[in-house]
């Protein structure tokens, strides 16, 4: 699986895969992908004056650098099998891809993940079966969980109130980890949740309801 960034130009692209057996043959394979506009709206963002010191780059490069340990883990055992639970009870608030403007500045970044709209303390929840990889306070993104599903998938829990799990706890999908808070860059209690394959986010809807094909070897189709 390959996640596509959300500020990739719509068009065509070129994706080679490349296989090795035991015995050190290669085979390689490249198939075109076609890159559609997503239709992300845009949302102006106004942090209080308490908290704007936490739109220092030096922060937020960091903090970046911080989650690559964990970003790009690939675990070949696949642990969720079905479609993804929505970690919590609540509207969405705000949507993956989202273009944002802090403090009427440009719209240079993009929302990576999907808000909901829960109230102080609501139980926060394990989208899927996987291992907690990271469970700590973090500078822009609050009290943190980030847990590793295989094949490469990842979810985040970001501005949560506590943590109520451990680095190295397996969780089944439904598990607690934590409370909805407001911790970190945050405006008002909700829960941040995100989706990494590969290391690129990508919009965890997609992942709610359905049952991807290649997540699924019954229902695959080689054509």
């Amino acid at each position: 699986m390959a996640g596509v960034h959300a500020f990739t130009e719509p068009g065509l692209y070129e994706l080679v895969l490349t296989a090795t057996d035991g015995g050190g043959e290669q085979a390689v394979v490249s198939v075109g992908v076609v890159v559609e506009e997503g239709g992300y709206g845009y949302e102006r963002i106004d942090v209080p004056p308490g908290r704007t010191n936490l739109l220092d780059p030096a922060l937020i490069q960091a903090e970046r650098e911080r989650l690559a340990e964990v970003r790009y883990l690939f675990t070949p055992a696949r642990r969720w099998h079905g479609p993804f639970l929505q970690p919590v009870e609540a509207a969405i608030s705000s949507y993956f891809g989202t273009r944002r403007s802090y403090n009427g500045g440009p719209y240079n970044s993009y929302h990576a993940g999907v808000d909901f709209n829960a109230g102080m303390g609501a139980p926060v929840h394990a989208a899927a079966d996987g291992t907690v990889v990271l469970a700590e306070s973090l500078t822009v993104r609050g009290n943190a969980v980030v847990l590793d599903h295989g094949w490469g998938v990842l979810t985040g829990y970001w501005h949560l109130s506590n943590i109520e799990v451990t680095v190295g706890q397996e969780l089944q999908a439904g598990d607690v980890i934590g409370r909805v808070g407001s911790t970190g860059l945050s405006t008002g209690a909700h829960l941040h949740w995100e989706v990494w394959v590969g290391g690129v986010s990508v919009d965890g809807l997609q992942w709610l309801g359905a049952t991807y094909p290649w997540a699924d070897p019954e229902r695959a189709v080689v054509p």
